[in-house]
């Protein structure tokens, strides 16, 4: 193929990438992701954010917190990033938000399921385990070689700019959004697919129960929002929300695109002779190779049966389950928008030096 070829080759590939990644329900959940860090940065006062995630917070509380934080919401690398962006501008601590920013997609709970019903209850319980242990040492990590930084950082909004609410009407406003995003990225198997024919579209091609679902629950909160919230309130959330969705969107799609092109050109035969094995260098070109690349939420599971079968070892496969999900282009894009790209990349060396580790233990482990 020449190079003109391959040039035409690699957009078309790009640009299939994007269609694919920008499905309806992936779309939706972005979104949703997007309006949830707005009302953090918007609507949740600065104290409380510091009082949890902020540097000065006891280690036991704050990386607690940020690690049930995350994994409660079983959400990709990518739609984790707007809701990092936010807390971190609101005032979280590097080492509590990278917790967190790690722990959404590691610790996702399908995902943790899914991998022990088709890979092995031994892995799925060990990647578990991994994914807890490595959310809080990359925090700890991260906040030990920033801290003094941490100190420093002046934000922009202060406590008194934020309207004070009753808790309950903070926490109800919060957790409509946090379900609609759980019920539009739910698999079939938790929300069954039973369908509505509407139009031969293929994006619009059926209304399944969990479209539904996450139509009344907005429907709900448009409703307390206009009844619980002024207009200066509403604009500021919606402000926040474009403010995040400007920083995030344009590097977060490039990165898709860009993670689609590499994953073309990469074989996963020729990625299967190199992961056989336990050495450190098999753990170590998975948790690489594992890093750039997107995986949309659950599939990276079936990628690592597929290798597998290959001939990939138990401990390359681990590694590549922890970097995988947990990091992509995208998300070194983006956070590199949002803490620094010094920061963003000591962040990718130590998820993939982790990975590495941990896929050294599991081979040791499942033998």
């Amino acid at each position: 193929m020449d190079i003109v070829g391959t040039l035409i080759y690699a957009f078309n590939v790009a640009v299939a990438t994007l269609v694919d990644y920008l499905n309806f329900n992936r779309t939706v959940a972005l979104i949703i992701s997007f309006f949830i860090a707005g009302g953090i940065s918007s609507m949740i006062n600065k104290n409380f954010i510091i009082k949890y995630f902020g540097s000065e917070t006891p280690k036991h509380i704050s990386y607690l917190v940020a690690s049930v934080s995350g994994c409660l919401l079983a959400v990709c690398s990518c739609t984790i990033l707007p809701l990092f962006a936010g807390i971190y501008r609101r005032g979280a601590g590097i080492g509590p938000a990278t917790t967190f920013l790690f722990s959404g997609p590691a610790i996702n709970v399908l995902a943790l399921f899914y991998s022990a019903a088709l890979l092995g209850w031994g892995i799925g319980a060990i990647r578990g385990t991994f994914a807890i242990i490595l959310s809080i040492i990359l925090g700890l990590t991260m906040a030990l070689l920033f801290s003094s930084e941490d100190k420093k950082r002046k934000f922009k909004i202060s406590a008194e700019e934020i309207s004070i609410r009753p808790a309950y009407q903070t926490i109800i406003f919060f957790g409509i959004q946090i379900l609609m995003l759980l019920a539009i990225t739910a698999s079939h198997t938790l929300i069954p697919s039973l369908s509505v024919a509407l139009f031969n579209i293929p994006i619009f091609g059926a209304v399944l129960v969990k479209h539904i679902i996450t139509g009344g629950l907005l429907i709900l909160l448009i409703g307390i929002v206009k009844s619980w919230f002024n207009k200066e309130e509403i604009n500021s959330w919606l402000r926040e929300t474009v403010i995040l969705g400007k920083l995030v969107i344009p590097l977060l799609l490039f990165g898709v695109a860009l993670a689609g092109v590499l994953s073309a050109f990469l074989p996963s035969e020729l990625v299967s002779r190199f992961v056989g094995g336990n050495s450190l260098s098999a753990n170590f070109i998975a948790s690489f190779i594992g890093a750039p690349m997107y995986f949309a939420t659950l599939t990276e599971v079936p990628i690592v049966k597929s290798l597998m079968s290959l001939g990939m070892g138990a401990g390359p496969a681990m590694a590549l389950l922890l970097a995988g999900p947990s990091l992509s282009i995208p998300t070194i894009l983006t956070i590199s928008r949002v803490i620094g790209t010094k920061k963003a990349l000591i962040y990718l060396g130590n998820v993939i030096v982790l990975s590495t580790i941990a896929g050294l233990i599991t081979g040791m482990i499942l033998g």
